[in-house]
């Protein structure tokens, strides 16, 4: 029938111990305990950090720009790359192709002497390198600033911090904090916990500080791994283990004021979960609810890594905007880091 608690289930039914405003917010219901940005911006912001990426931090990051070198950091859209595995793959297909018209199909009486190819992709959203937006986590009914998960629904989408508000916001100074490199290893271990003084620590040794209103990027080497497994199995394996941030390193992004978080991982934060698990993806509850930190997930950031250890600069202009999809809760991106 329902749930008698927020992760507990039952064939009776309790009715949640709170209220919905005309905002759509709750009334009495989930607050954090931690580091937060509600209200920070206004009790009816659905941005949360990307505020922090102002007109005065665009130009300075433009700034940034000194050769015109352009580095995309997306997979290919295609069914061979990583995903979620509850998330099919991209299908990408054509309805007309000037094979239509050359062999004489219905298509060549509407337009006789004109030829054209049209083309269409049904995919995932959150399928390929993405932004996850602030509508796609809940915590106890809650979105990001109090906003109720309800306002969230199959038939409307999300009436509430849904991604296009995001469309003219993500440009700005990126932050590449090679992990791998600064741990000394190919790859980070899959299950490996990087920790708030490791972030510090990679930033001393590159020589970058991280500051308010930066876009971070983290590389951690495990798309490698991806691609050196050959059998399905291995694949579906893949999503059971991947090094990412530990939640301990909540307080230090939200002490930096990073604007975004990305990383070339499926999920930014660390899986298996740290134990205790005191609820379920901590990192990204934290981040996208408490915070209003928009993720970034699957980038391919190895030859820009490559780039900035050859000229020991670790810092670019970012441009990122994702998909004008109202009420979309997360969008497909194809990322430049422009040097």
């Amino acid at each position: 029938m329902g749930r008698d608690g927020f992760a507990t289930y039952t064939g009776s039914w309790k009715s949640p111990d709170y209220e919905v405003n005309e905002q759509g917010k709750l009334v009495g219901g989930y607050q954090p305990t931690g580091p937060t940005n509600w209200g920070r911006w206004g009790e009816q912001d659905q941005r949360g950090t990307t505020n922090l990426l102002t007109p005065e931090k665009l130009v300075q990051a433009a700034r940034l720009v000194e050769r015109g070198d352009v580095f995309s950091l997306a997979l290919a859209i295609d069914a061979h790359g990583p995903r979620w595995p509850a998330r099919p793959a991209p299908n990408h297909y054509f309805s007309q192709t000037g094979a239509d018209f050359v062999v004489g199909s219905p298509a060549n009486l509407a337009m006789p002497g004109f030829t054209y190819n049209d083309d269409a992709l049904d995919m995932p959203l959150q399928g390929s390198t993405q932004w996850d937006g602030l509508a796609h986590i809940a915590v106890e009914d809650s979105l990001y600033n109090g906003y109720w998960a309800g306002n969230v629904t199959a038939a409307g989408g999300a009436s509430r911090c849904g991604i296009e508000h995001q469309r003219d916001a993500m440009a700005g100074r990126g932050v590449l904090l090679d992990m791998a490199r600064h741990l000394g290893v190919e790859r980070v271990e899959p299950g490996y916990a990087i920790s708030p003084e490791e972030l510090e620590s990679c930033c001393e040794a590159q020589g970058v500080e991280v500051s308010e209103g930066d876009m971070l990027v983290l590389r951690t080497g495990d798309l490698q791994r991806w691609w050196a497994l050959e059998s399905l199995d291995d694949k579906a394996g893949f999503f059971g283990a991947s090094p990412g941030l530990s939640r301990r390193c909540i307080p230090w992004l939200a002490d930096k004021d990073v604007a975004t978080v990305s990383a070339d991982t499926v999920g930014v934060e660390v899986i298996p979960l740290e134990e205790p698990v005191e609820r379920v993806f901590p990192t990204h509850s934290a981040a996208l609810v408490d915070l209003g930190i928009t993720f970034g997930e699957f980038w391919v950031v190895d030859e820009l890594a490559a780039d900035c250890a050859k000229d020991g600069r670790y810092e670019f202009f970012l441009v990122a905007p994702p998909l004008n999809v109202p009420g979309a809760v997360g969008s497909p991106i194809n990322p430049y880091a422009i040097k």
